[in-house]
């Protein structure tokens, strides 16, 4: 049986003709670090995958919550504008009560004077 080679040929070459062709050959200790960076670069990018979507999850938490917010703050809108309505209204109550006041404090007055012949 013959020799399997294991190592494997890395080739970067340029769009611009003028440039030179580089060219790695990747084996023995090489070929062990590089596999070993490549597991450390698979278990980084699927630790940030797990990351992202547990993040994702949490961000629709977040979208859940602002949406109660903004629900909660345009009844806390209306509320108050109810509020000012009402307090509008009391004051035009009270006018009235005034006035009301008023024209009886008028009436009785006329009344307690007698009728003139």
């Amino acid at each position: 049986m013959g020799y399997i080679d294991k190592s494997f040929t890395v080739n970067i070459i340029p769009h611009d003709a003028t440039r030179s062709r580089k060219e790695w050959i990747v084996s023995g200790r090489k070929l062990v670090v590089f596999r070993f960076f490549a597991v450390l670069i698979f278990l980084v990018v699927a630790t940030a995958v797990v990351v992202l979507s547990v993040g994702t999850a949490e961000f629709t938490r977040t979208a859940e919550l602002k949406a109660v917010n903004s629900l909660l703050s345009d009844s806390l809108s209306a509320a108050r504008e109810l509020n000012i309505r009402l307090d509008e209204i009391e004051l035009e109550l009270q006018e009235i009560r005034d006035t009301r006041s008023v024209i009886e404090n008028l009436a009785t007055a006329g009344v307690t004077g007698g009728y003139p012949e």
